[in-house]
């Protein structure tokens, strides 16, 4: 793994400690900024325009951390935002991946797994938890193969290559807008690929979008399951 700037923004010291010893674990050349509310967030990603990735918790004093996903998803389309969060119902993690999160980690996930997220979501990554990336649509998943079958990738999904860098973007948290500015595309255009996306992967949002493409294991321009 290469040196990168991770931001973790927590208002509880002891984690942002245990975030910063398991990356260092990872690589002892990451350099960790650390924030304790939305507004300081705000400020050193000012001062530190070059971050890779910010790790976010949710329930924070001040701005919410799903506020403040939403602004950073505004302010800095392409920087990845992975949630770090206690709360582990399946409808608050919809709710953060239909705001642009690029995955989710739980605070309760052992710590050598939590270091596998880690490392997965720095290399660019989706990172979910296994109940969410696991087929939660088990009865609809029987179609692509028994349990223990290959995975199927992005071959096997029939989209053009104009189509995979639309879905490409959608696994970065981008709205179709900022696609549109992205890829120099019309917005009717972008909203066409991402009906053909969602057909090809059986799903009817961004957010089951990310789920499945987690769950196929799809290599997207380097963003992966």
């Amino acid at each position: 793994m290469s040196c990168a700037k991770l931001l973790v923004c927590d208002d509880h010291p002891p984690i942002r400690t245990a975030v910063m010893h398991i990356a260092k674990g990872l690589n002892e050349a990451i350099e960790i900024i650390e924030a304790g509310n939305a507004t300081e967030a705000l400020a050193l990603l000012e001062q530190h325009p070059d971050t890779e990735l910010v790790l976010l918790d949710l329930h924070m004093p001040g701005m919410s951390g799903f506020d403040l996903l939403s602004e950073l998803k505004l302010r800095l389309p392409s920087l990845p935002v992975v949630v770090l969060s206690s709360d582990e119902t399946r409808a608050t993690v919809i709710d953060a991946l239909e705001r642009g999160a690029t995955g989710y980690i739980c605070k309760s996930t052992p710590t050598d797994l939590l270091a596998k997220f880690l490392e997965h979501a720095l290399k660019g990554n989706i990172a979910l938890p296994t109940a969410i990336a696991s087929p939660a649509r088990a009865e609809r998943s029987t179609q692509s193969g028994p349990p223990g079958a290959p995975r199927q990738g992005l071959a096997g999904l029939g989209l053009s290559p104009r189509q995979v860098d639309v879905l490409a973007c959608l696994l970065r948290g981008m709205s179709n807008k900022q696609i549109c500015r992205e890829l120099d595309l019309a917005e009717g255009t972008v909203k066409n690929h991402t009906i053909a996306i969602f057909r090809a992967l059986d799903v009817t949002s961004r957010a089951q979008a990310v789920i499945e493409a987690s769950r196929r294991g799809l290599q997207v321009g380097g963003v992966a399951g």
